[in-house]
């Protein structure tokens, strides 16, 4: 052949692989294109009630950030979608995880392969955000989780998972230190029961306060495990009440927290002081099905509506969303809007829907706690990718509704100890 010939042909080999190769890669998408995020939550079953709280939350942090409600003061509130992107929009891919902890990681795998989202948020039980996570790991698309709080989620080395809410390490440091303050009153706080669901956010809590427990020279006298299907505590009732506690401390969600409280106040007992690491008993549904049994319970939590008075973000965004979902934000709504928020900022941050540059952005992201609706520093994450910013308080049930009773000096109401029943018993 010759040398025209054969520069002919290359030139025209060169074209058909550039052709080639240009069709057989997915299209670039305009830069104005929809960024899809996928959110966990179990929206159906048990715990339908926390993961409807969770969604909303979700999706009023995607409507502000979309530009619905330009007034609300948050870094991405103004104006409409990411403004570091050419302004896309966000679109939130919600997905039941209800059922076992499995279906986590396949909706991460379905999500990713059929909705093409980027980035991954939510999840409640910390079996499934296990799971979830670990598929996501496996992807490599990062995930911010807000709602799970078994500490071991980010002790496992994980490059892909975030966690912008405190671990249970964290809230028994806080709840310990209301039991130490308690004891230097004099109230006796030795003798701790604890009453758990036999799975990972159980099993971690209740490792975590036997820990703990020396903080105040205390003992765990009774570890009672409890099926997270179970909806009959009757037996586990009996032996809590019979181990004679001074405080009883709870990892359980929304059946079990209910089917316990049912089952003490059949046996006519009320322990001194109760204290739930919050589950079910962040539920509204836990105060809604029996003002009066529920009168006095503790908990802790990320949130506090009291403390949303004094931040004019925080109450913003409240009000904001009981005029949307006519219903009080709570804990498991404020948790989900952060991690939501903080993973669009990383995505702004990024200038990029490509995953690696999200994750990139998530490890050196800085929210100071001003722009944030948490009472907390603000979201930065360590090495293990636990935000430092995180922290816990605690409230009680009192008429009706939860008021924040620790840490003293921010406190809107008195802790009552022992705790009373709205009869006063």
């Amino acid at each position: 052949m010759s040398r025209p010939a054969t520069g002919t042909a290359l030139l025209l080999c060169t074209a058909l692989f550039l052709t080639s190769a240009c069709t057989s890669e997915p299209a670039v998408p305009p830069s104005d294109a929809t960024v899809n995020i996928g959110f966990l939550a179990p929206l159906s079953g048990p715990a339908a009630s926390a993961g409807a709280e969770t969604k909303r939350g979700a999706e009023l942090a995607v409507d502000i950030i979309n530009g619905h409600h330009p007034s609300i003061p948050l870094p991405l509130g103004p104006g409409a979608g990411l403004p570091r992107l050419h302004n896309a929009k966000i679109k939130l891919q919600a997905a039941d995880t209800a059922g076992p902890p499995s279906r986590g990681a396949t909706q991460v795998a379905r999500l990713v392969g059929t909705k093409h989202v980027v980035a991954m948020a939510g999840g409640y039980e910390s079996a499934v955000t296990e799971a979830a996570s670990a598929r996501s790991e496996r992807l490599k698309i990062p995930f911010v989780n807000g709602g799970s709080s078994a500490s071991s989620l980010t002790e496992r080395g994980l490059d892909w998972f975030f966690r912008t809410g405190p671990s249970d390490l964290s809230y028994g440091r806080v709840v310990f230190s209301l039991l130490k303050e308690r004891q230097s009153k004099g109230t006796s706080v030795k003798r701790i029961t604890v009453v758990h669901t036999d799975d990972q956010y159980g099993n971690d809590g209740s490792a975590m306060i036997k820990r703990l427990a020396s903080h105040i020279d205390g003992k765990v006298v009774a570890d009672i495990k409890v099926s997270a299907q179970s909806t009959d505590l009757s037996s586990h009732a009996q032996t809590a009440s019979g181990s004679d506690p001074d405080v009883v401390l709870t990892l359980l969600y929304t059946p079990q927290a209910l089917a316990l409280r049912a089952s003490f106040d059949r046996l006519a007992y009320r322990p001194p002081a109760l204290i739930a690491f919050g589950g079910g008993y962040a539920d509204p549904a836990f105060i809604q099905k029996d003002k009066r049994a529920a009168e006095g319970v503790c908990s802790r939590f990320a949130w506090s509506a009291d403390l949303a008075q004094h931040n004019p973000t925080a109450r913003a965004v409240a009000d904001l969303y009981e005029q949307t979902y006519h219903a009080p934000m709570n804990d498991d709504a404020a948790r989900a809007f952060t991690a939501v928020m903080s993973l669009a900022q990383a995505i702004n941050d990024a200038r990029s829907r490509t995953p690696a540059d999200i994750r990139s952005a998530l490890v050196n992201i800085d929210v100071p706690g001003r722009d944030t609706i948490m009472p907390w520093d603000g979201v930065k994450f360590d090495d293990n990718h636990q935000n430092i910013g995180a922290r816990g308080i605690v409230e009680q049930i009192q008429n009706g509704r939860y008021r924040l009773v620790y840490p003293f000096d921010v406190a809107n109401a008195q802790l009552q100890w022992p705790m009373a029943d709205a009869d006063g018993r």
